[in-house]
């Protein structure tokens, strides 16, 4: 009798694990996949957005360098029960000043992967001070994924008698030494339009 209650016990069990199994995902989301997308790419920087000079508040002029820039399709994808396939991009631009050694790195990334989704992560370096500050900033949700920065939206900025807009303003967490970028610019369409280093010093598109 009680080999015939185990029995019965362990079919149960094997029946839920099977049901389980089988039970489909919930369908990709697309309406909702489709705005976050086209929202994460309207931050990609403009083909005609190339090297240009900014100044600091000492007057000195250099060449902010687009050193490289890339775009394209990640081969990862989702494919749900449902029938959806969704895939997935990136965008990645990256700066060095002619006469500093400061370099900021921009990469964006569109996708329907739980642990992935949508962002621009944010990393600013000064190489011979070795100093490197990142954070990663949320599409979706409007927030900043780890604690390193602030990020703040703003609809405009006025710089050298030019109007931008659409604008997300980086600050990064104390203590950020006197080399080290403090707080980043970067717009739609544009990109990088100015930064400033802890000590104080400011860099703007001229």
């Amino acid at each position: 009798m009680r080999n015939l209650q185990l029995t019965n016990k362990l079919l149960l069990v094997i029946t839920i694990l099977f049901i389980a199994g089988c039970t489909k995902s919930p369908c990709l989301n697309i309406p909702e996949l489709d705005i976050h997308s086209i929202e994460t790419k309207s931050w990609h920087v403009d083909d005609s957005i190339g090297t240009r000079e900014i100044i600091d508040n000492n007057g000195i002029r250099q060449s902010l360098v687009v050193s490289q820039r890339s775009l394209g399709e990640n081969p990862k994808s989702v494919i749900d029960d449902c029938g959806n396939t969704y895939g997935s991009t990136y965008f990645s631009i990256q700066y060095n000043t002619s006469l500093s050694p400061l370099h900021l790195m921009v990469d964006i990334n569109a996708s329907a992967i739980t642990n992935d989704g949508f962002y621009l992560k944010l990393t600013a370096s000064n190489h011979a001070a070795n100093i490197s500050n990142s954070t990663t900033y949320d599409f979706a949700t409007k927030n900043c994924r780890d604690n390193n920065a602030t990020v703040v939206f703003m609809n405009q900025i006025s710089i050298s008698d030019s109007i931008y807009h659409d604008v997300l303003k980086f600050t990064f967490k104390a203590p950020v030494p006197a080399n080290g970028i403090s707080t980043v610019y970067y717009t739609k369409g544009y990109g990088l339009i100015k930064f400033t280093q802890a000590n104080g010093n400011e860099f703007e598109i001229n």
